[in-house]
């Protein structure tokens, strides 16, 4: 027996020193599980061939229906040809004409160039120290003899005036670009348009609603076209906002007042006030204005009711006056004729319904 020990077919794989494409690949390996996972691999292997081959004119007819779609230039201009990521940026396998043109194709990349100026520009002045700014701080140092809370407050008008200052700086800004927005007349009137617009959208459930004031002081002699139950509404209403008054008075002759203390920097400001009695509105008056509601709901569905017999009240049946001079014809010579839609002698409502259906 040699004492060399025998090794299998993977372990002398192995041994072998692996190539670079084979590590490529070895990394780049999947399980294949089903048919979809075969045909992605398949995908991203054609694409990645493709990437490496830029030389090679690379034609594929799938219409991306295989691989993924190319969103740059998703068709051809000159034939429409629907193109794939393995065709990539190159002129159109069916007709040989640019995908992009030579113009477009310059003015994105200028546009890239800028955003990238902008973004390294940026990245600059993010990493700069110089430019980030330095936060300010108050120093108060106290006097001889000085008390410390009389050097905390001299720092804290110190702070006041700091930001007085900051805020003026801010509103001559906001002026001066007010001034450049004024130079465009145009732009200001359409501005002043949309915010009329806007405050007219929000503010149209307000002014919808209807705020009758007079009509709580009304009389009920006064409106000749009430109901009595509208009549009874009113009076109840007048009753109870007399009612309110009183009370109001009464309380205003006693001198009960309600008084509000504020304490703010040290000062107590007191303001007195009357209190005002509202009373709430009765069972009864709710019950009348509930019965109102549903009489004028009952007349409005009623008047666009169409009513027959009332339509049918309003006219009269044609009467016809015959002259002397007229010959009689005898009704043995007149052809009876039949009328070509008939109807059975029924009541006049039942052939209506007849004719609607």
């Amino acid at each position: 027996m040699s004492n060399n020990k025998s090794k299998t077919t993977s372990q002398l794989l192995k041994s072998k020193s692996p190539t670079p494409d084979a590590t490529d690949r070895r990394s780049q390996k999947k399980k294949l599980v089903n048919l979809q996972d075969i045909d992605s691999i398949l995908t991203q292997l054609e694409t990645e061939d493709s990437q490496r081959d830029s030389k090679v004119r690379r034609v594929c007819n799938c219409m991306a229906r295989r691989h993924p779609l190319f969103e740059f230039a998703p068709n051809c201009l000159n034939c429409g040809k629907i193109i794939c990521t393995k065709e990539g940026l190159q002129p159109c396998s069916f007709c040989g004409s640019d995908i992009i043109p030579p113009k477009d194709r310059d003015a994105i990349v200028k546009l890239l160039e800028k955003e990238k100026e902008e973004l390294v520009t940026k990245k600059q002045e993010s990493y700069n120290p110089s430019s980030q700014k330095t936060k300010k701080k108050i120093v108060v140092k106290m006097n001889a003899g000085e008390k410390f809370w009389d050097a905390q407050d001299r720092a804290f008008k110190l702070a006041e005036k700091e930001l007085q200052s900051k805020k003026s700086t801010g509103l001559v800004a906001e002026n001066a670009s007010g001034t450049k927005e004024t130079k465009d007349q145009d732009l200001q009137k359409a501005k002043e348009r949309l915010e009329t617009l806007l405050d007219y959208q929000a503010t149209g459930e307000e002014r919808t609603k209807i705020i009758d004031n007079a009509s709580d002081f009304e009389m009920p002699s006064q409106s000749l076209w009430l109901t009595p139950e509208e009549r009874a509404l009113n009076l109840k209403k007048q009753q109870r906002l007399m009612r309110e008054s009183l009370v109001n008075k009464e309380r205003k002759s006693r001198g009960e007042k309600t008084v509000e203390m504020t304490i703010k920097d040290g000062k107590v400001t007191m303001v007195e006030k009357y209190v005002t009695h509202t009373e709430g509105t009765s069972h009864e008056e709710s019950e009348l204005e509930k019965s109102i509601k549903e009489k004028k709901m009952q007349s409005q569905t009623s008047n666009s009711v169409w009513d027959y017999e009332m339509d049918k009240s309003k006219w009269e049946k044609p009467i016809y006056f015959a002259s002397k001079n007229i010959p009689q014809v005898d009704k043995s010579e007149l052809k009876i004729t039949k009328n070509r839609v008939q109807f059975p002698k029924e009541d006049a409502s039942e052939v209506i319904a007849t004719v609607i259906n």
